[in-house]
Order: structure tokens, then sequence, then C-alpha cells
């Protein structure tokens, strides 16, 4: 199969079985990973399809695909229910036989009986593949997946849809098979992540470095970060630190607090938090990478006025006088954190997030950080705009930006210095 630029290589559809994604209860996350990873290893994705849980559908979208691509990846449909039909689906599209496969049903029941649970006869289909299909082990959960190919040589891939064991196996047994499929190789070009900067302007800025032969990517991670994928040889980072500057967070496609933590780490710096109306969201966002523990000691949600008093010794006359959301309350927060806890910078936040609680002086969407260090207290405030998650997102990616240029040694855009 040809990619749309016409060089040769490895060709991939996408299918995700299930009602729950029609119905928009859950999201297709499968089909992004796969196409993130197949990038990464010179293979394309030509196309993600997603279909319901009633006979026939799969059947039908086989028939329609195969012979079109090199592999199909199917997701979801493997577990022990009566709407779980992607087994029976892959067979008939194949016009193969269902056979039970003896060391499938034994390590399904041991695992079950392992975790407390009997197994039942429903179970059992789980053990059932299309005649000659490679069974790919779960080592998450209790549904194998398997592989087939067809009459014309597409590679059918089916797989769970539970994300852990998914993630697992597609490491386990699709990437392995990618290693050896002939002609790829991982492709190495170089990611930078940015933050606050618009897209349009970047794509300006990397079209005039990118020779015109060659393919660039900008991709939306969402609430304000921003990755651009350079194709393999060429680095950027040097020329666009010196364009953006702090608004530059790191390479490599990784979230801000990735970024935030590796660097203090290097710095020897450590880190806490102050919030109000984030409520969590910005010390979560980094006790979800790994070793924070080493550089983020405690933190502090203070959402009422009276905790900020009680927890952090903010003075009651300056929210009396100020407002929760001003600039002498939010530099006190954050003194008062940096103080009680030890780290080296602290960060606070406090803001309207909304739907309610907005006034002329402040309105909806009014928000102001500020941050303390060993020498100083900035502050500032900005006037957001979305809804109460989208303010709060945005407050939370303000504040570890904050954070990552000050422990880069950066000036924070738009902040002011009260004191020295």
């Amino acid at each position: 199969m040809t990619p749309p630029d016409g060089t040769p290589g490895l060709s991939v559809g996408v299918i995700a079985v299930g009602d729950e994604i029609l119905e928009g209860r859950i999201l297709d996350v499968h089909s992004q990973h796969v196409s993130e990873e197949m990038r990464r290893w010179g293979a394309f994705v030509r196309w993600h399809f997603s279909l319901g849980d009633s006979p026939g559908e799969l059947v039908e979208a086989l028939k329609l695909f195969q012979g079109k691509v090199d592999w199909i990846l199917v997701t979801g449909g493997l577990g022990p229910t009566a709407d779980d039909r992607t087994r029976e689906e892959i067979a008939s599209a194949l016009n193969l036989d269902l056979v039970e496969n003896g060391d499938a049903w034994r390590e399904i029941h041991q695992r079950l009986s392992s975790r407390g649970f009997e197994p039942t006869e429903n179970n059992r289909k789980q053990a059932f593949f299309p005649r000659g299909a490679s069974i790919l082990s779960n080592p998450n959960g209790s549904a194998p997946g398997f592989a087939v190919k067809t009459a014309d040589g597409t590679r059918i891939f089916a797989l769970p849809g539970v994300p852990h064991e998914f993630r697992a196996m597609f490491e386990e047994h699709v990437v392995e098979e990618l290693k050896s499929y002939g002609g790829l190789s991982r492709l190495q070009g170089e990611i930078l992540d940015f933050v606050g900067v618009p897209e349009s302007r970047l794509d300006e800025w990397v079209s005039s470095k990118v020779p015109s032969s060659q393919l660039y990517q900008i991709c939306v991670r969402g609430w304000g970060q921003i990755e651009v994928r350079l194709p393999a040889g060429l680095s950027l980072e040097s020329d666009a630190a010196e364009m953006f500057g702090a608004r530059l967070i790191g390479t490599g496609g990784f979230p801000v607090e990735e970024h935030l933590v590796e660097r203090a780490m290097e710095a020897g710096l450590s880190l806490t938090t102050a919030e109000s109306c984030t409520g969590g969201m910005i010390s979560s966002r980094l006790v979800n990478v790994a070793g924070s523990s080493r550089v983020f000691p405690c933190s502090w949600v203070c959402y009422s006025n009276s905790s900020k008093t009680r927890e952090l010794g903010v003075d009651p006359a300056l929210i009396e006088g100020h407002g929760a959301v001003s600039q002498p309350v939010v530099e006190q927060m954050a003194l008062r954190a940096r103080e009680k806890s030890g780290a080296d910078l602290a960060i606070s936040v406090s803001g309207v997030a909304g739907p309610g609680g907005g006034t002329d002086l402040k309105p909806v969407g009014t928000v102001w950080l500020a941050l303390a260090t060993e020498n100083q207290i900035l502050s500032h405030c900005y006037q957001l705009h979305g809804d109460r998650e989208r303010i709060r997102s945005l407050t939370a990616n303000l504040a570890l930006l904050g954070l990552l240029a000050a422990v880069r040694g950066l000036e924070v855009p738009g902040w002011s210095e009260k004191r020295s």
C-alpha cells in the first residue's frame, strides 16, 4: 500500500467497536494512540472507523476495508457478554470457523480464580478464536486478543477495548511486529512543546524553517499546549528558544508538568502550591508525574475565605479589603505556602471560574496568580474565557508554566514583581 505522499510504507486502519463510543459515553482514545505510534515508526493510518455492537456491523466494515490497507486494528468487543461479538464477526467476515483453544481457556480460568471469581460459561467464549489465528496474550485482563490474515493479505489484530489492557497488548504485540516489519524504523524527528503561542504564529515560523519538500505537523494537545513535530534530522530547539523564550517549554511531546518535574529535579529545587479556584488541579497534575515526590512535598487547597486564613495564615483584612480574587491575597497565599512548606518555589491561584460569581470589576474568568521565590514575589491577573472547566484548566496550565519559567531562570511572561 502507498501513503498519500507517494512513498511506500505500512498502511493501517483502525476500527473501534462499541455502542458506548457512538453514544458519546467514552472517547475513542485508542485510535489516537495507534496513529501517534504508527507515525513514529514511519507507518501511516489511512482511516479511523467507529461502529456499534449490533450484529453484522463489523462484518460489513471488514468486507469494505480489507485489501485496502496492510493492517486493520480492531479494538473492543472481546469481553464475555452477549454484545461482545468481535470474534464472531471477524470469523464470519473471513469465512472461518471459531475454534476453542484449550490453553487460552485454562489461562482465563486460572486468572479469574486467582482473583476470587468463579469462571462462568460466558467467560468460555473468550477462549474461542477464528481458525488459524495467532493468540495474543493479555497481561492485564481475561480477554486474549488475536491476529489473523485475510485471503488478500490484510493482517487483522483484535485487541480489548479496556484502556490499560489495550495499551499493554499494543506495545507487546503490535509494536513488536512493527519492529520486524520490512523497511520500517522508529523516526526520531524533534518535537517542540509550546504553551501560549497561537497555532497560526507557530505555523508561520515553522514554515520559514522547514524545507518545502519536507512535512511537519502542529498538534494542539489542549488547554494552550501545542506540539510541533519536525521531520527527522532537523533540530530547531535553539531557534525556538530565541524566538519564543519561556513559551517553549521543552522537547519530546510531553505535558508541561513533566517538563517542570524534570527541570526541578535537575536544578535541585522543590515546589509547592496554594490553590483556590483550581481545587487541586495543579497538584494533581504534578503528582501524576513519576518521581514528583522528590520535588513536591505538599500543597494546599483553600477554597473558602476562612480556610485561606486558617490553613495559610492569610490576613483576613486583606480578604475583607480586596476580596479573595486579588493581588494582595494571592501574593500572601504564595508567600505563606513557601514559608510553611520550606519549598524553594510556591505558586498560588485564586479566580472566578464561573458560571456565577462574577461582578463588573471581577467578571467570570478573572484569575490572579502569584509566584514566591527566595528573593521576589511575582504576580499577574489574567482574564480568561470559556466555561468553568476551561478556565480552571487554563489557570492550572498558567501556574505550571510560571513554575517552569522560574525553575529555568527565565522571566515569567507578563508577570510583575512586587518586591525584592
